[in-house]
C-alpha cells in the first residue's frame, strides 16, 4: 500500500495530481487525506476512532496522521 491510495490528489492514472513522484515512505507535503479513501462503503465507516486505528494500522506518523485526525 502507498499513501497515495488515501489521498485525494490521487488521479486515476496512479499519479499525483500536484505532480509530486510516489513517495516510498508514508509520507507526502501534500497529503490530502478523503474518507471515501478509508471507507469505500459509507456504511463501513463506524466513527473518528476507527479511521485513526486504519491510519496507524497503515503505518502514517507526524503530520500525515494530524490530517488524518482533522479530516
Amino acid at each position: 500500500m502507498s499513501l497515495c491510495e488515501l489521498c485525494k490528489l490521487q488521479a486515476p492514472d496512479n499519479t499525483c495530481a500536484r505532480g509530486n513522484t510516489i513517495p516510498k515512505k508514508m509520507k507526502c507535503i501534500d497529503f490530502t487525506p478523503g474518507i471515501e479513501r478509508f471507507c469505500a462503503t459509507p456504511g463501513d465507516y463506524a466513527g473518528k476512532k476507527q479511521i485513526y486505528q486504519m491510519a496507524v494500522f497503515f503505518g502514517l506518523t507526524g503530520k500525515e496522521l494530524k490530517r488524518v485526525q482533522t479530516m
